[in-house]
Order: C-alpha cells, then structure tokens, then sequence
C-alpha cells in the first residue's frame, strides 16, 4: 500500500481523527435515547405530542444504527454532528416528555442521555459547545413547557446536565488513563493488545504492519546518568516518534520497547521507519523488527513474528555493520558498544609546577561478561575495520563530559577531561555539532574538554582542521596525542588548531636518572614554548622522570607513577602533589 496509511481500527488510534469505537459508542447511546423517546410517545402523560416524540425517536435511530455499524472511522466533523444533533433531538424530547412535573426528574435522564456523547467521546472544546448549546435549550423549552415552567425547574435541569456532564468527563479520563503510559502519555501494553485483538478478528482490507522498536543501549543511559535521565530519553523519543509517524497506533509497552501498528506493507513500514528512527534525540539509536499480520495471525504470534523480526534486525546492525563485515566478533563489539559493557577509566594529569590535578584523560576500557575488563587494543583495531568506531566514540564522549562533570559539582575539582578523537570521526561534518550538543546536555564548561587527535590522523584527514578551529572557537582545547611517533607535524605545526603537545612514552623512557632529558625532549620543549604550545608527557613511571621533566619546563605529565587509570571516583586528589 502505498502513500498515507490509514489509522488501525481499534481504540487508541493516533491519527487525529475519531476511533470507530468512539463512533460506534456515540450511536449507542443515541439508540437508548430513541429507545427512551419511544416508550414516552407511547405512554404518554398530559401536555404532550406523541407525533413529535416519535420523529425524534425515528431520527435519532437512524442516526445511532447509521454510527454503529458504520465500518470505516468517520472523521470529527461528521461525529460533532451526529452527537450535537441527537443531543437536541432527545433534549427537546426529555422536555415535552415532562408533560407534568412529577415526571420531571424521571425524563431528565433522558436529556442526561443527550450530554453523555460529548462528555465520554468528544475533545474538550467540541464538548464544552454541546454542553452549552443543550443546557440552553433544555432551560429555555423548560421555561416555555406548557403549564408553565419555573425559574427553579430550569436551573434543576441546567444542574443536572452539567452534573452529569462533569461527572463523564472525570469517569472518561479516569478510563482513559487505564490505557495510556503514565511517562509517556502513549497508549500502554493494555490498549495494544486490544487494537490487536480488534485487527485480528476483522482484519482490514489493505495489508498492517506491526512494528517492534528498542533503543539500544537505554541500559548505559539509566546506569550512567540515573534512571531521570532515562526517562527523560524515553519522553523524548516518544515525542519524536509521535512527530514521525502521526497516524497508526504508537504506543509504549514497558521499559525501552515501543510497538506501531499501521495500516501499510512491510516495505512501507520499514521505510517510514528508517526515515522516524535516523535522527532521534541524542543520538539515540533504534532497532526495530516488521511483520505484516497474516491471516492465520494469532495477535500473539503476529508480535511474536515481529520480535523475531527485531531480534534479526539486532544482529544485523542494519546501516552499523557492512555485510561484509557482520561478523560474530563485530556482532559482539556492537553489543557491547550499545549495551553499555564499554566502561571509562580516567588517568589524572598532573601539573608539574604546582603539583596540582590539572585533567584526566578518559580511556575506554571494555567490561567483557566472560573475559573480564579488556585493553582497548584487543577492540580498537576491530572497531575501526568494521566502521563502528564512530558509534564508540560519540558514546565515550558523552558519558566522559556526563560522569566529569558530575564528579566535579560533588567534589568541588576544577579538573578537566581529556578524550580521545578518532580521525573518522573528526572527517564527518557533524562532528563538531556532536561535542557542543555532549557539553550543553552535561553542563560542562567547553575549556574543560581536551580533544586528543593523534599526528596520524592529521594526515589522513586534513579536511579535519576546519572543525577543530570551529571546537576551539567554542572554547574547546585541541591536543597532538602520541607526539612524535607518527606522521611529522613540524613542517605545519604552527597552523594547525592545537593547544598541547603530548609527549610519547618512548621518549620518556629515555630519561636517564642523573643525566636529564635528551636533546630531542629539549627540543620538543622548546619548539614549544616558542609556539606557545603546553607539553604533557605520557608514560611517567618513575620520580627521576618526573624531575628531569620537571626541571626541563616541560607543563604536565601523567603516568603508572602517579596513579594508574582507574574509576573517576578514585582519582586521588592529594597523594598526586607528593608524587609529582
């Protein structure tokens, strides 16, 4: 089926019309009060006009069999005008039939019969104009009743209806929110498995898709930023997912699950579904599963097919993995990238003039359920052949800018966070969006953040530097990690958007105890300075390292002799100004 689907025949659509439940409960009810007409036309009492009792019970019949077997959801136009007329109709009914007063209270639930449409089945505005409209014109044939009508007797039935009226609303609502997701305000588990039942016993004509979705990774959202900020993702992505597909029948059923059911082909659904799901709030990303209900459906096999759908669709990684590359191995990186098992690990840098905590670097480190926490060299290599490197990276990021500054408002540190930053993800345009988006959602100040960018990647991306220079504008500090080691940078270092120089542990470990740093490291130090630039070096393991470092001017230095990479929460704080 192609172009706009059709909302599902059940309660609960989305499509922002009226259900055929709705419509088909608005005739009913104009049945009973044609029901109620008919018998007072038949035992009618003083004052009355049997003739006109009938008509009214006559239309109103018509007009309630006409919505109730009606198969195809009629549009609100259509409804506020079967329920405003009907309510007048057995208005003017409940009037006459109180040919003498002491029937008044008894009729007057006919009239309640008239109110009831618009306080239980239409939207507030809609409602609130029928009540006027029906209040007034019960009051004014009342005052005008023959025998004549008193001022009391109008306000009695003015109260009544208005009771009644608020009292359905309150009883609607109450209804309603049996069926609908207190956080998201979607329809929950229960109100699908009515729309599936309702799709399986009368299939629709054209082909359904229902549709299983999961955010991957929601686990690493509740474990690394609270279980608030999780649910601020689920309303977001609800939001979003409502905004992308209006009609069909969206709801939540439980944790990260959310399931669409719409009248469209597989085909259809799959494609609307990759165009809701690529640019959900935060980056999150969504997995989802189709199947198009069959006859033989059950509506629990009919879900159980798209869950088997979805799982495939996990394996997959559609649009995360090349084909070619989905791999058991690369499968289970993914996993483990989406599932939150990637943990960070931060190692403190020290100033080594004052001995103060300057930054730590987060470093990635990978919490295996069988292998235990892994190196990132038994995953990096692995992530970078199968393109998900990107993924890691934008994961690594947000949750260093999160925990750092969290860790700064509980500690009172002033300390700022290193991150290492691939070249695939410096060469996409949306990059430098990425990082300004981890830094506003986190709170943490841009001239926190240290983007670490190895020489080899300033080679094999040069198209890099434009988004640099647009993080440090920002404030963002830009550091050549492993300096030395790769492609040469002299030849352009005084153009390239950089801030620090990291010094690599092997020309570190050429510190001899007694005799200093060699010329090179002098030479580095000096460049330096002439350029401006602030120098760390990494791989300080011994106090001989640290004071030939020192007394040569290079800034910081981080290293197995001041602390090792460890959880954020036991970076040490006052040893580090003994050890440096």
């Amino acid at each position: 089926m192609q172009g706009r689907a059709r909302g599902p025949r059940a309660t609960g659509a989305v499509d922002g019309g009226p259900t055929p439940v709705a419509g088909a409960s608005a005739g009913a009810v104009l049945l009973l009060g044609s029901l109620c007409a008919l018998l007072s036309a038949l035992f009618p009492a003083a004052g009355q006009t049997p003739a006109l009792l009938l008509a009214i019970a006559a239309t109103t019949a018509v007009g309630g069999a006409a919505l109730v077997l009606l198969r195809a959801v009629v549009s609100w136009t259509v409804l506020n005008a079967a329920v405003i007329a009907g309510e007048l109709l057995l208005v003017v009914a409940a009037v006459d039939a109180a040919g003498d007063r002491s029937r008044l209270v008894a009729v007057t639930g006919l009239a309640v019969l008239g109110v009831l449409p618009s306080a239980l089945l239409l939207r507030p505005r809609p409602a609130a104009v029928h009540l006027g409209v029906v209040v007034a014109v019960a009051v004014a044939l009342r005052l005008l009743a023959p025998g004549g009508g008193t001022v009391v007797e109008a306000v009695y039935v003015a109260v009544a209806l208005v009771a009644v009226a608020v009292l359905g609303v309150v009883l609607s609502r109450a209804v309603a929110r049996a069926d609908v997701d207190d956080l998201t305000q979607l329809p929950n588990r229960r109100a699908l498995a009515r729309a599936l039942d309702a799709h399986v016993a009368v299939p629709p004509p054209g082909a359904t898709s229902l549709a299983m979705l999961d955010l991957d990774g929601f686990k690493e959202v509740n474990d690394t930023h609270g279980h608030g900020a999780g649910d601020a993702r689920l309303v977001a992505v609800a939001r979003h997912l409502r905004s992308r597909l209006p009609d069909g029948l969206l709801a939540r059923i439980g944790g990260d699950e959310f399931v669409w059911v719409v009248e469209a082909g597989g085909d259809e659904a799959r494609r609307r579904l990759e165009e809701a799901t690529a640019d959900v709030p935060d980056e999150q990303r969504v997995s989802f599963g189709v199947a198009v209900l069959d006859a033989s459906d059950s509506a629990a096999t009919w879900r159980q097919r798209a869950d088997a759908d979805l799982y495939a669709a996990k394996r997959r990684r559609r649009g995360l993995l090349p084909a070619s590359l989905d791999t058991p191995e690369a499968e289970e990186l993914l996993r483990a990238i989406t599932d939150g098992e990637l943990v960070l690990r931060y190692q403190p840098v020290v100033d080594l003039g004052t001995g103060a905590l300057s930054g730590v670097e987060a470093l990635v480190r990978w919490q295996h359920p069988e292998r235990g926490l892994l190196p990132p060299s038994t995953f990096l290599p692995l992530a970078e052949a199968t393109g998900v490197v990107d993924l890691l990276g934008a994961r690594v990021l947000r949750a260093a800018c999160h925990e750092v500054r969290a860790w700064q408002r509980r500690t009172g540190a002033t300390a700022g966070v290193a991150v290492n930053v691939s070249g695939a993800e410096l060469a996409s345009p949306a990059y430098p969006g990425r990082v300004l988006r981890a830094l506003a959602d986190s709170g943490l100040p841009a001239s926190d953040l240290v983007l670490e960018v190895t020489e080899t990647a300033f080679a094999e991306a040069p198209t890099m530097t434009a988004s640099l220079t647009a993080l440090r504008g920002a404030g963002v500090r830009v550091a050549v990690d492993d300096f030395g080691t790769g492609w040469s940078t002299l030849s352009r270092l005084d153009q390239l958007p950089v801030d620090v120089l990291k010094l690599d542990k092997s020309f570190v470990d050429r510190v001899v105890p007694g005799e200093g740093c060699t010329p090179v490291v002098d030479a580095v130090l000096a460049m330096a300075r002439a350029l401006d630039l602030e120098v760390t070096a990494e791989g300080v393991e011994t106090a001989e390292q640290v004071a030939a470092l020192r007394d040569a001017g290079c800034d910081a230095a981080q290293g197995y002799h001041l602390q090792r990479p460890v959880p954020l929460e036991d970076v040490e704080l006052s040893r580090l100004s003994s050890a440096a």
